[in-house]
């Protein structure tokens, strides 16, 4: 079995259409006031840029993700 664990920023484009950063194996602890202030940081430095504009433009909010995979059969 597969197990991945990552943490998801999740912003909207100057448009309102959802944008995604997944990070690969985040600390696990981390409070709410720092990941906003990471949040608000992307957000502000308008550094993402999209054919729409400003590609994260409005910050939504941020969750953890666990996804296991289990494989039950694979033709060779």
């Amino acid at each position: 079995m597969e197990e991945s664990f990552n943490l998801e920023l999740l912003f909207k484009d100057e448009e309102g259409s959802s944008k995604k950063v997944t990070l690969r194996n985040p600390k696990t602890d981390l409070a709410p006031e720092v990941v906003q202030g990471a949040l608000d940081a992307i957000a502000n430095a308008e550094i993402f840029v999209s054919e729409k504009g400003d590609a994260f433009h409005e910050v939504v909010g941020a969750r953890y993700v666990r996804r296991e995979v289990e494989d039950i059969y694979f033709a060779e």
